[in-house]
């Protein structure tokens, strides 16, 4: 007799446990995925945007197209992602890289890299304009209180990196 309790009981149980589920998945993909999504896509150099929330930290992977200034770029995509997730989370920025672009930005990383070691950051933008110049890369650098923001354009191709020189809860990297 207390077989035949058990087992509604052990089935309902588990069909709870499912709808639960289901509804939940159903909320973050409906109520949270898609207008995060759709609020990402109108920005303007945006050309698409994933959102994966099973890790730790969502992470929201962003291909963007040619921009003017990657630093406002990245604070409107910031500040939509920090007002619908909260924080912490991670930006992926997807550019249009190739592999000679790559290697010109792998060539100019030490003058980041000592510019930001020595907090000499005037000579590290102009050493670095200079040296890309050179290189036939057209760039443009900016900063905020805690990232630089670097812009590589060679032909068709661009490359966007954003390097953090002091620590913070959110980040970006660029691909």
């Amino acid at each position: 007799m207390s077989r035949i309790r058990i087992v509604p009981t052990v089935s309902a149980l588990i069909l709870t446990f499912a709808l639960l589920f289901g509804g939940f998945q159903i909320y973050r993909t409906y109520d949270l995925v898609q207008p995060l999504k759709s609020q990402l896509t109108h920005i303007a150099s945006v050309q698409s945007a994933a959102i994966d929330l099973t890790g730790s930290a969502p992470l929201i992977v962003i291909k963007l197209g040619l921009v003017s200034d990657l630093q406002t770029t990245y604070d409107q995509l910031q500040s939509i992602v920090s007002t619908s997730i909260g924080t912490p989370y991670q930006i992926v920025l997807k550019d249009h890289r190739n592999a000679a672009l790559y290697r010109d930005y792998e060539a100019l990383q030490p003058i980041l890299y000592q510019g930001i070691a020595h907090g000499t950051y005037t000579t590290m933008i102009a050493n670095l304009l200079t040296s890309a110049a050179k290189l036939h890369v057209q760039a443009r650098i900016t900063m905020n209180a805690s990232d630089v923001f670097l812009q590589f354009r060679q032909g068709s191709s661009y490359l966007y990196a954003i390097v953090p020189y002091s620590t913070k809860l959110s980040g970006a990297s660029g691909l």
